[in-house]
């Protein structure tokens, strides 16, 4: 089968192309720009194509593709280029979607949502994942949703960011000896190991029961916020204590980044999503693909052991 995949130069896009590969299939990995060799998976080809511009969605850009695999997504706005969860997020996705149809494509159309995807969420992030999701229901397209916790992965965007906020948060003029923690530190994840995510991505592509359905999925083990802040920590070797910053507080503090940053270290779309627990019930994904998800002290041990192989000189 021969796949496109959004989004290939990203984290979950690098290894998605790389599963589809092991998998045997022949892989097309689209992004906006040629991607850098280091952000390439050897085996697959690579074409430029910018979601929000459908002008860039060629025919040539789907050609004899079977599949297309949708990973494009931001969690920040970047309003000064035009990147909005609403032209991201929901235009992006219906400018592929008509692209592949235009294009003929009759195999399954994959997106990757997130839980708490809801048209009433708090967040704009998460309402215009929602939108997303209905537009790739209502398309007429062969589709499977899955729903993920946060992502972990050796070279994952959340890692860096849990890395910074031990180390030195972004925007901290020196490292604090103390680590910030928005509210409570209550809320729940089910950290997911990126490994699990792209088995259930590339079994479903020739599952014909996954057709037309939306997985949730997240790792084994519920932890809330603190805890993954200290589990992080131990393998850091960072001993801290947290410090719980009142979220009215972080709220009045985003708000005064976002108008003086173009890239603001938090934002208050960020801390509405934090503020609400992110897990989910397996047992569906479970079912449908036959895969147990690591547990989370597992997950991050594969972390800091791949992130130690692939920094490590060779011999």
């Amino acid at each position: 089968m021969k796949i496109l995949v959004t989004g290939a130069s990203g984290f979950v896009g690098r290894h998605t192309v790389a599963a589809l590969l092991r998998a045997g299939h022949e892989v097309v990995g689209m992004s906006r720009e040629t991607p850098p060799e280091e952000r390439r998976v050897p085996g697959a080809a690579y074409v430029t194509g910018d979601v929000t511009s459908a002008a860039t969605l060629t025919p040539d850009t789907f050609a004899g593709c079977d599949a297309v695999v949708h990973l494009v997504g931001i969690i920040q706005e970047v309003r000064g280029q035009g990147q909005t969860f609403e032209t991201v997020h929901v235009q992006g996705t219906k400018n592929i979607l008509a692209a592949a149809k235009e294009a003929g494509i009759a195999g399954r159309f994959v997106y990757l949502s997130a839980l708490g995807s809801t048209a009433d969420a708090p967040s704009r992030y998460s309402q215009t994942k929602a939108a997303a999701e209905q537009a790739v229901r209502e398309s007429g397209i062969p589709f499977t949703l899955f729903r993920p916790s946060i992502i972990l992965g050796p070279d994952g965007d959340f890692v860096r960011q849990m890395e910074a906020l031990l180390k030195k948060p972004p925007g901290a003029p020196f490292p604090p000896p103390f680590v910030p923690v928005p509210g409570s530190g209550a809320n729940r994840f089910q950290p997911l190991w990126v490994g699990d995510l792209t088995a259930c991505i590339v079994r479903c592509l020739t599952d014909p029961a996954t057709v037309n359905q939306t997985y949730e999925i997240g790792g084994e083990t519920t932890v809330t916020f603190n805890t993954l802040l200290q589990a992080f920590g131990r393998h850091l070797g960072i001993k801290k204590p947290l410090l719980h910053v009142p979220m009215p507080l972080m709220f009045a503090a985003a708000s005064v980044l976002q108008t003086l940053l173009p890239r603001p270290p938090v934002t208050t779309d960020q801390l509405l999503n934090l503020m609400r627990d992110n897990t989910c019930d397996n047992g569906p994904a479970q079912a449908a693909f036959g895969i147990a998800p690591l547990p989370f002290e597992q997950t991050l041990a594969k972390v800091y052991a791949r992130t130690e192989a692939m920094t490590s000189p060779r011999p």
